[in-house]
């Protein structure tokens, strides 16, 4: 499982670094990554056979910012890999304090809550950047992002960009990547379960030495780019929670649309005279 590997070589690339205790312990979440995601710091203490300062030292060791960090990566990991029988199955007591709205609104508000928290700002003017500076601009979504590539097109196109929309990521998309000119900019949104389909084009558009951008949920994702921007998208049901990347899409937008306040009020002052000319709005 490509997230389950992700997070055991960053453990192994660090074992060197690692106390012996430490890489006992390494060992011991390498092998039992699904019952570390719901183990407290004592019950990893307890079952791994290390002190508990070993355990907080273990996660800092890892550039985690704590135990609580740390674990929220291997949840991270365990969901990912979680089919939707499975999130059905696990979701079938969550409406004992509340109704599906409820339900839904919590977990959403906890990954805003983690967006807020943790996003790393710098990505958004450097992904702003990518996309002004490309001769064109592919956003790529399929199954659940697809209705996020589709919004963040829509925008660009708005904005007299000269973007395309690919929601299919079979060999008709790879066809059109390598159409594309050096200077063009790749973007791909994908979360877990991620589409082979859609690394396997990230990793293309890379080899070829196009520039990218990813919106994607962690470090971890197989999803790589020159520019990452990464949001939680934590689902509490079999369908995917994309309230916190879509703040994320729009924040992009606002980004871009600022970065020349000129050409953008250009291009809704040309929007706007076309709405008015065919009538596109009902009047209010």
């Amino acid at each position: 499982m490509a997230s389950e590997a992700a997070l055991i070589e960053r453990i192994k690339s660090r074992a060197e670094g690692l106390s012996p205790t430490q890489r006992r312990l390494a060992r011991h979440v390498a092998d039992n990554y699904q019952a570390v995601a719901f183990s407290t710091v004592s019950d990893l203490s307890r079952l791994s056979g290390v002190s508990e300062a070993t355990v907080v030292r273990f996660a800092a060791a890892l550039g985690f910012s704590g135990y609580a960090a740390f674990q929220k990566e291997v949840r991270r990991v365990v969901r990912a890999d979680l089919k939707g029988t499975d999130r059905f199955t696990l979701s079938g007591g969550r409406f004992s304090k509340g109704g599906p709205l409820e339900a839904v609104i919590g977990k959403e508000l906890e990954n805003l809550l983690h967006l807020s928290e943790s996003f790393d700002r710098s990505t958004l003017p450097a992904a702003s950047a990518a996309i002004r500076a490309a001769s064109q601009v592919v956003i790529v979504g399929a199954r659940s992002t697809a209705a996020l590539a589709t919004h963040l097109a829509f925008a660009l196109e708005k904005l007299r960009l000269p973007a395309q929309l690919l929601t299919s990521s079979g060999s008709d998309a790879l066809d059109r990547l390598a159409r594309l000119p050096a200077r063009a900019c790749v973007v791909v949104i994908g979360f877990p379960r991620y589409l082979r389909e859609l690394v396997r084009l990230l990793d293309f558009a890379r080899g070829r030495g196009l520039k990218t951008v990813a919106v994607t949920d962690s470090p971890f994702s197989p999803l790589k780019a020159d520019v990452s921007l990464f949001v939680s998208a934590e689902a509490s049901s079999f369908v995917a929670f994309h309230g916190a990347p879509l703040v994320v899409v729009n924040a992009l937008i606002d980004e871009i649309s600022r970065a020349n306040p000129k050409a953008t009020l250009e291009a809704l002052r040309r929007f706007e005279e076309l709405a008015e000319s065919v009538g596109l709005f009902h009047p209010s």
